[in-house]
């Protein structure tokens, strides 16, 4: 299964002042390379736990006919959120998929399905925990805080571990999924 993601608006998962706070910067030297730090934490955040911070486009095609259930690659996904389902065909053509499916929503979104398409999906939802930084769960805040933190503490130094810092990776293993 690939997927892509787009984001559905221009907010960062971040506050630029609560980063500069938390790294203890008042200066506005470093501005531009602390927001690429935040950016670059988040968005490292994201893929080690499949989650989209602020809200997303998530499109997702399986490499064959997945069966009843598709556990989805991204979360969370709020209740009352519609898929969209196209069959992708031989071709890359792909036709609509109008009824015969649902889509539970929450932390590991889910689609099942009452009918059998029989053939590849391309799966296109929204993900997100909210439109602005301030929908995010406080802790993984902290957690991208931390992970650019170690970013501005580290620059250039070759030799420092590489990967979530630890402060970060133990909030971020709450929200990952065991996979099989």
């Amino acid at each position: 299964m690939t997927y892509t993601r787009t984001p559905i608006g221009s907010a960062t998962p971040f506050v630029l002042a609560s980063v500069k706070a938390h790294m203890r910067v008042d200066a506005f030297d470093d501005d531009t390379a602390i927001q690429g730090m935040a950016s670059a934490a988040a968005i490292e955040i994201e893929g080690y736990c499949d989650l989209a911070l602020v809200n997303q486009t998530i499109t997702t095609t399986t490499d064959a006919w997945p069966g009843q259930a598709i556990a989805l690659p991204v979360g969370p996904v709020a209740p009352d959120t519609v898929a969209t389902v196209s069959v992708v065909e031989a071709d890359g053509t792909t036709t609509t998929v109008t009824d015969g499916f649902w889509l539970e929503g929450g932390r590991y979104p889910v689609l099942r399905f009452t009918t059998t398409p029989g053939a590849r999906l391309r799966i296109v939802y929204a993900a997100g925990y909210g439109a602005t930084a301030a929908a995010i769960p406080a802790d993984l805040s902290l957690a991208i805080m931390d992970q650019a933190l170690r970013y501005y503490d580290r620059r250039g130094d070759d030799d420092a571990p590489q990967g979530l810092c630890v402060s970060a990776a133990r909030i971020c293993a709450r929200y990952r999924r065991v996979k099989a």
